[in-house]
C-alpha cells in the first residue's frame, strides 16, 4: 500500500466522521463522503467494502488514537498516580479531538456497536490488563472489571461533555472530576 492509498483511506475516515457527527449515520451515503473527501468512489470501495465498513473503521481508528493516551502507564507502585494521568490525557485528547469524541459516543450508542464487532476488536485489551493489574495491586476495588471501567467511563465521558460545553471551568473541574472518580473506584491505604 503506498502512501497515498494510506492518505485517500485516512481523508474518507475524517471524511465520514465529520459527516457522521454533523447528521448522524443514517443521512449519510458513500457518495456523500466520496464527493466530499475527494477519493473516486471505485477508490474508496477498493478500501472499504461498504458503509458499515468504513462506519465500523473509523470507529475502531479512533478508538486506538483515544486508547493511546493511556499508554505508558505501568507503575504497580502508584496506580492512583497512573489512573489521573490517563484521565487527563484522555480528557485533553477528547477536548482536542471534539469530533471523534462524538463519534464515538454516537457509535457506542447505536446498533453498530453490536458484540459481535466488538468480538473482533482488541483494542481495549491493554487497558483491561492495566485494570486487573491495578486490581491485584488492592489499590482499586476489588469488584468486576467490566463494572469498575462502565463505571469510570461514564463519569469520563460526562466530563468531558461538561468540558467541551464549558471550557472555561476546565483547569477547576479536571481535579474535581478525578477525585470524584478516584472516591469512587480507587483503595485508598
Amino acid at each position: 500500500m503506498t502512501n497515498t492509498e494510506i492518505t485517500k483511506k485516512e481523508k474518507v475516515i475524517a471524511t465520514a466522521i465529520e459527516l457522521v457527527v454533523a447528521n448522524g449515520f443514517n443521512k449519510v451515503s458513500t457518495a456523500e463522503i466520496s464527493k466530499m473527501s475527494g477519493v473516486a468512489t471505485g477508490t474508496m470501495f477498493h478500501h472499504f467494502s461498504s458503509k458499515d465498513d468504513i462506519i465500523i473503521a473509523a470507529y475502531k481508528t479512533v478508538k486506538r488514537s483515544f486508547i493511546a493516551q493511556t499508554t505508558n502507564h505501568q507503575n504497580e507502585n502508584n496506580v492512583k498516580e497512573d489512573l489521573q494521568s490517563m484521565w487527563y490525557n484522555l480528557i485533553e485528547w477528547s477536548l482536542n479531538h471534539q469530533d471523534e469524541f462524538r463519534y464515538m459516543q454516537q457509535f457506542m450508542n447505536s446498533p453498530y456497536y453490536s458484540k459481535e464487532v466488538m468480538s473482533q476488536d482488541d483494542t481495549w485489551t491493554s487497558l483491561l490488563d492495566w485494570w486487573k493489574a491495578a486490581i491485584k495491586t488492592g489499590q482499586i476495588k476489588d469488584i468486576p472489571v467490566e463494572f469498575l471501567i462502565k463505571m469510570f467511563s461514564t463519569v469520563l465521558y460526562s466530563t468531558i461533555d461538561f468540558l467541551i460545553s464549558y471550557p472555561d471551568k476546565k483547569v477547576e473541574y479536571l481535579k474535581h472530576s478525578f477525585s470524584m472518580c478516584w472516591d469512587m473506584v480507587g483503595v485508598d491505604h
